[in-house]
């Protein structure tokens, strides 16, 4: 078999390459080692209206299936944060449902999925590549994108590259029902026995919702003691296991025959783990460079470089600040929540805090000079009310 690009990986980073690929004329081959695309589901599948758009995708009533307005966060210690844009700004999806979605567009504008086999073998000869399957398949193609996910094994094999495999935190996934949340909100726990990660819940309607924890240690356990606490009477309807990204993205080689894209490059954002949205402009972009040069315009993918870059800029960003945030003890992240909810800053949040560029939203709010004073205030007046509760008889 022959094409111009075969993509590894048919999750949802890997099928927005292939489409995007093939959307700019490429004969393009996605192979998937699962029998059936969508399978399993590995996500909680929240995405911000704004950013989902410049993914190109169709608006669907098929993978929709809720919309939000805000989000709720609870301090390790229960103080609780509501942020309402009043408007809806996210919708909740069905992965499976936006997975074949995704497929059918990519078939759609004439590209090829091969389903229930593995790519095992990269061989690079000549001015061509071969990709070999584990049932024999060969293919001979200019590129190859890797989207293949967590287990990287072709990447280590490769490129001898891998992400910072400590940084993967395991997760276990619920489908619940009888919950008594408004499913206009997102609800974000920052538990003191969860210090490495929040536990999520994400309603899909005014009955059933997606229940998340992750930890390294004691998953189960923790898992119980999160639903015992805080949603005891909650009906468990489904599970899936997984882990999710808390590290540095990889910078993919972007002249390279072999380009690794989505969770095996590490292509998520550290504080959610999300990466359809960052991972799938990063994939958009790189493909469309793809796109350029097998078609003979290599001098115009410069904008598509630049585009790549600050967004894996901005993941690293998010990393690192997260690996200073995590570091924090319990008290300190506690009083972080009290002085934010107490510098009059929630609306400013509210309205333009960014799901998926955090670090560069959150850090415009934060710098400026109006709001530095208030943050300063707050953080006086409660070092004031801790010292007269200390003296106080």
């Amino acid at each position: 078999m022959k094409a111009d690009v075969v993509v590894v990986g048919g999750g949802a980073v890997g099928l927005i390459a292939a489409k995007t690929l093939a959307e700019n004329g490429l004969e393009t081959i996605l192979v998937e080692e699962h029998e059936e695309i969508g399978k399993p589901e590995h996500c909680a599948g929240l995405f911000s209206i704004i950013n989902f758009r410049r993914l190109g995708i169709p608006f669907s009533e098929r993978y929709i299936e809720n919309k939000v307005r805000g989000a709720v966060f609870y301090s390790p210690r229960g103080r609780r944060i509501e942020l309402d844009a009043g408007r809806t700004v996210a919708i909740v999806t069905s992965r499976s449902s936006l997975d074949c979605f995704l497929a059918e567009e990519f078939e759609r504008r004439g590209g090829s999925i091969i389903l229930n086999d593995k790519v095992i073998e990269i061989c690079f000869s000549g001015n061509h590549t071969e990709v070999k399957t584990r049932k024999g398949i060969v293919v001979k193609a200019k590129k190859v994108v890797n989207a293949e996910g967590v287990a990287s094994f072709l990447l280590r094999k490769t490129l001898k590259k891998t992400t910072e495999r400590r940084m993967w935190i395991p997760i276990i996934q619920l489908w619940v029902r009888d919950h008594s949340l408004d499913p206009e909100y997102v609800y974000l726990y920052f538990e003191e026995y969860l210090p490495e990660f929040f536990a999520y819940f994400i309603p899909v309607n005014d009955e059933v919702g997606k229940l998340g924890v992750a930890s390294r240690t004691k998953l189960k356990t923790k898992l119980d003691k999160f639903i015992k606490e805080r949603f005891p009477d909650v009906q468990v309807m489904r599970s899936v296991s997984h882990a999710v990204y808390t590290g540095r993205p990889l910078k993919p080689d972007l002249d390279s025959t072999f380009i690794p894209i989505g969770d095996v490059a590490g292509h998520v954002k550290a504080s959610t783990g999300g990466g359809v949205i960052m991972g799938g402009l990063i994939a958009k972009n790189i493909c469309e460079m793809i796109a350029l040069e097998i078609m003979g315009e290599s001098e115009s993918t410069g904008y598509r470089r630049r585009n790549v870059e600050s967004l894996l800029r901005e993941l690293d960003r998010i990393a690192i600040a997260m690996k200073f945030l995590r570091s924090l003890p319990t008290k300190t992240i506690d009083k972080l929540f009290k002085i934010i909810d107490e510098s009059s800053l929630v609306s400013e949040f509210s309205q333009k805090a960014d799901m998926d560029f955090q670090f560069t939203s959150f850090i415009k709010i934060l710098t400026k000079p109006q709001n530095i004073s208030k943050l300063l205030l707050a953080s006086i007046t409660g070092s004031l009310e801790t010292s007269l509760l200390k003296v106080a008889p």
